[in-house]
């Protein structure tokens, strides 16, 4: 079997920058299991718009897109979202959610069973069957 690996945004854009040596290590030894999120891949662009000042960022997005295969968010993501936010609306005290991009991000590993990889691995635990992994050497 297969493992998917789904990088969340932070992961992607450390890797981009190529400040993180063992994030970068693992994902160049996984690079043909990992997905881009088009939910990540719209906060990627977003920065990048944000930042036309600095056309080399744009290109490493690009440059990721071409190196990684894209994955789309279905109609199944959509309804894991609704239960991940349900779930995490009930946890006390003052609902633990965690960010909207966030939930659906984790919504399409959970749907797809696909290890998210991050450095935020405490809010992300809160989310039921959601794999994590942290590559990030510091």
């Amino acid at each position: 079997m297969v493992m998917l690996y789904l990088p969340d945004t932070n992961a992607f854009s450390r890797y981009m920058r190529g400040s993180d040596v063992r994030l970068v290590e693992m994902m160049n030894r996984h690079l043909p299991d990992l997905r881009l999120s088009v939910i990540v891949l719209a906060e990627l662009e977003y920065g990048a718009a944000k930042r036309r000042d600095v056309p080399a960022f744009a290109r490493r997005v690009e440059a990721l897109r071409s190196l990684v295969n894209e994955a789309a968010f279905l109609d199944e993501d959509a309804i894991e979202f609704g239960k991940i936010r349900a779930h995490l609306e009930t946890l006390k005290p003052n609902a633990q959610l965690i960010g909207g991009f966030d939930m659906l991000i984790a919504a399409q590993a959970v749907r797809m069973g696909a290890t998210l990889v991050t450095g935020n691995t405490r809010e992300f635990a809160r989310v039921p069957g959601l794999l994590l992994e942290n590559w990030q050497g510091g």
